[in-house]
Parts: structure tokens; sequence; C-alpha cells
């Protein structure tokens, strides 16, 4: 008899920012592989909204209000899911920003931002919810990093630390809660449009230069985050902790250079 690995049924999934772009797709796609999925992100109008669409396509979601960087608040909302569902078996940190400006011109504003929401909240989401599942035998936690986790580009001062600092901490916390049967892994997305990057690729230009450099030759779609985001939630990857699976249509790969001559004898 077949096995489906990544069946998420019964399970309770908590994906912050899961109200657009890449947390919408994720949540989605939990939804569609059988796990409740609570909402969560700063807008009541945006998760119910979220919450909804899920529902509408046969799956079981709820909206919920969070600031993840009020810190002092994330035990009491990840209580509250157990209250309501009776367990806290999957969390998706995917509430994030950006400030795109010249390192000249970076404010400390700008700054704490970009690493309160980016960073710091990521910690103290993974420690709320850590602490739940280590009481109950595991669970599995899924960040979202970036290919700004491994390089840079221009104007991402703030934003490229962030991510990198986010695979980092994916790694330490793997280290640190695998004992509890707690796996701690990433996704990397490569370029996805968003509400986060709509203005950049309203650049027609800009936006064609981009996706030379993907071999796949597109831009990435929330959806394209589902599959990866099932299985980092599944059975299917109970032996894999402290990694992060670009997704990225080949873009880290290498560069997309015309052919390199064969080299004569």
């Amino acid at each position: 008899m077949a096995t489906n690995f990544c069946d998420l049924s019964g399970k309770v999934a908590v994906v912050t920012g899961g109200g657009t772009g890449l947390g919408r797709g994720m949540a989605m796609g939990l939804a569609q592989a059988g796990a409740l999925v609570v909402v969560a992100s700063r807008r009541q109008d945006v998760v119910d909204r979220a919450a909804a669409e899920i529902r509408a396509g046969g799956g079981r979601a709820e909206g919920a209000v969070l600031d993840v960087t009020r810190t002092k608040e994330l035990p009491a909302f990840f209580e509250g899911v157990v209250k309501r569902h009776g367990a806290l078996d999957i969390l998706v940190n995917n509430a994030g920003t950006n400030r795109r400006n010249p390192c000249l011109e970076y404010t400390e504003k700008d700054w704490d931002t970009v690493m309160d929401l980016n960073l710091k909240s990521v910690f103290f989401c993974c420690q709320a919810a850590a602490r739940i599942m280590k009481e109950r035998g595991g669970g599995k936690i899924i960040n979202t990093a970036s290919l700004a986790s491994t390089v840079t580009s221009m104007n991402q001062a703030a934003y490229a630390p962030s991510k990198g600092g986010v695979k980092l901490l994916t790694m330490h916390l793997a280290l640190e809660l695998a004992p509890y049967r707690i796996n701690v892994n990433a996704i990397g997305p490569g370029w996805f449009r968003t509400p986060l990057n709509e203005d950049l690729f309203r650049d027609e230009g800009w936006a064609r230069g981009v996706t030379s450099l993907i071999p796949w030759g597109r831009i990435g779609t929330p959806e394209d985050l589902a599959g990866t985001a099932v299985f980092l939630a599944s059975r299917a990857s109970d032996y894999l902790t402290g990694q992060v699976i670009y997704v990225d249509g080949g873009m880290l790969a290498g560069y997309k250079v015309p052919p390199v001559p064969k080299q004569e004898a």
C-alpha cells in the first residue's frame, strides 16, 4: 500500500505573514495537504480574506491578528492556538520587510525596522513555539530565508544581513532543538513577485533583466513554495534539519552567461 509521507491531516500550522505573497502560497499548500492553518498577520481583513480563500478551496483555516515584533505577546498567542485547536505542530516564520536604500543613506530606524521583523521576531517566534513543541514531543519549524542569505546586491544593507542571520539562526536552533525532535529548516526564495517588491516589477526593463538571470526562465510565484513547505512540514523530512532549501529557478546554480568556448588542445 502506498504511503503519503506528505499528508498533514490532523496537524495544526501557524503561518506568520500568511495573508499575502509568499506566506499565502505556503499557507494554501499546507492546507491542501490537510493541515489546519492559522493565518497570522497584523491586519484582520487580510488574514480573514486569506483564511476564507483556503476554506473556499476545501481546506481548514482561521485568520488571527498578530504583530510578531511585539515579542512579549508571542507566548500567549501560541498557547491560544493550542487551546483553540489542541495542538501546535508546524510554524512557518514568513513575516518580513525590506528598506532598499544605499548603505550611506541608511538610518537607524531603517536598520531596526528590518532587523526587528526579519530576524529578532523570528527568534522569539521560534522560542515560543519550540517551548510548546518540546512538551508535545516535537514539531516542525520553517523559516523564510532568501537568496540574500548567501549573496547580496545593491541597496540591501539590512535585508541581506537579516536573512544571513536567519540562515545561521536556523542552523543553531536545529542543533539545540534536535534532542526534542523539533526540525528547524528554512526556505530560500529567489526572485518572486510579491506586494513587498511590486514597485520593482513595474519597471519592465528591470524585470526582464532579472528574469534573464534565472535558468528556469521565469519569476517565481507564491504557489512555487507550496511543495517545499509541505515537504519540510511533513514526516518526509524527519531526518532533515538545519538546512536551507533554495527555491530560485536555478539562479544560485551559476550565472547565466553565453557558453564558454571549448578549450583547444
